[in-house]
């Protein structure tokens, strides 16, 4: 699949938003009992700019629901950062929790593609549902690690590049996990493209964080500029780089072979924007530094300071906010949670993460007579998705991917009011 041209305006149609609400009764009585919606997130230290604003879109979704079918919602939150980072191991642990509880019927989460690596063997184990807002790794449901449409030559598969294959992640050998984001064989690209074609940059340097998402999405990013006509003239990955307080011997090389601008694959929890920050004085403060979802943070802003001005990066989903129809739940999520760091780019998605998970759940309590569903039973529904929502409309394929296929490009032009939208791609075509 050849990713088109950046496009001027979001390519979603109009959409209503009425069905966000079918499943909840909240009028009724809910006595039946209680249904757990299991949320694994990093919530603490410096991963709290990426996990809380997303668990406040599932904690929202469900305090709009309140119940289905006579069943009271209860959210379930788990935090994966360990010493303030996102951690698979605790990831895992967590997500044992979710299988003990028989009345969990789903989880929302993880929000790092390492931390869904170590998860989806256990809850594909347990035939219960993962749905992420934020999982981005194409490795998690393809075994295309480059696809040939990147660089014109053969594909890389996962397992070429030393990374997991999704039959590796699903003992059962069917699939019980799903996601609202698109894939960073999409992301990388559209900033490639978008650098190339629309920034003119044509020399970049490029680093990562060595992790599952943000050696990846590098990956991805460096072929597709490479294809563009561009050049990487420095190349170089961080293992442990939330313990890397010094970048600027990269940055200083990268300068001297000729780079106009740095691309960092990884979160702003493993200092992407400290590389950012310390581009000053190195590089000309007109350079623009590119990332992925895990920079569009309002502590990457802060990381940054100074030289907020001038960053770019992608977010792998639609933005709620240029759906028609969706300004209504934005406005009222903004009431209930009135702080400018309590929303994020994922609160959106993890919002309608809850609400598909909460329609397939009623769906199988009615197949079910009105009785408490299996897992398997609402394993059954999530195959059948359908659904439109405040990111316009949403099914999956047999991957357990969005058939949703937007990009949207972020940059800050003003450091005290943030992120901002720049421009999308839909790269469903």
């Amino acid at each position: 699949m050849r990713l088109p041209k950046l496009l001027a305006g979001l390519a979603v149609a109009s959409v209503a938003l009425a069905a966000c609400g079918t499943a909840n009764n909240a009028g009724g009585n809910a006595n039946k009992g209680t249904i757990k919606v299991g949320v694994d997130l990093p919530e603490s230290g410096a991963e709290t700019s990426n996990g809380i604003p997303t668990l406040n879109g599932v904690k929202f979704a469900v305090s709009q629901l309140k119940s289905v079918d006579g069943f009271t919602l209860q959210v379930f939150n788990l935090d994966d950062a360990v010493n303030g980072v996102h951690d698979p191991q605790k990831g895992a642990q967590n997500v044992q929790q979710f299988v003990d509880d028989t009345k969990v019927l789903g989880v929302i989460g993880p929000f790092n593609s390492s931390v869904a690596r170590a998860e989806i063997p256990i809850t594909n184990r347990a035939h219960l549902v993962q749905i992420s807002p934020a999982n981005t790794n194409q490795c998690l449901t393809k075994n295309v690690y480059i696809p040939q449409s990147l660089s014109g030559k053969p594909d890389v598969s996962c397992k070429d590049a030393g990374v997991a294959a999704p039959s590796d992640l699903r003992p059962t050998g069917t699939n019980n996990y799903f996601r609202v984001a698109t894939t960073d064989d999409n992301q990388g690209p559209a900033m490639s493209d978008y650098a190339y074609n629309t920034l003119k940059i044509t020399k970049v340097g490029v680093a990562s964080d060595a992790e599952a998402y943000g050696k990846g999405i590098a990956d991805t990013f460096s072929t597709r500029f490479t294809k563009n006509g561009g050049t990487v003239v420095k190349r170089q990955d961080f293992p442990n780089a939330s313990h890397v307080s010094d970048f600027k011997s990269f940055l200083r090389a990268a300068l001297a072979a000729g780079a106009q601008g740095i691309y960092f694959g990884g979160t702003d929890s493993n200092n992407a924007c400290v590389v950012r920050n310390q581009m000053k004085g190195i590089f000309p403060d007109s350079a623009p530094f590119l990332g992925g979802d895990g920079i569009v943070t309002g502590q990457c802003i802060k990381d940054a300071a100074a030289q907020a001005i001038g960053m770019y990066g992608t977010v792998a989903t639609v933005a709620a906010e240029k759906v028609s129809g969706a300004q209504a739940t934005i406005s009222a999520f903004k009431q209930a949670y009135p702080n400018s760091s309590d929303y994020g780019a994922y609160t959106m998605p993890a919002y309608d993460c809850v609400k598909i998970l909460v329609a397939a759940i009623d769906k199988a309590i009615k197949a079910n007579n009105g009785n408490m569903p299996s897992r398997q039973q609402v394993l059954d529904q999530m195959n059948k998705v359908d659904y439109t929502g405040v990111l316009g409309h949403t099914s999956f394929d047999q991957n357990g991917d969005t058939t949703n296929k937007v990009i949207t490009v972020y940059t800050v032009k003003n450091a005290t009011t943030g992120w901002e939208v720049d421009s999308t791609v839909n790269v469903s075509s």
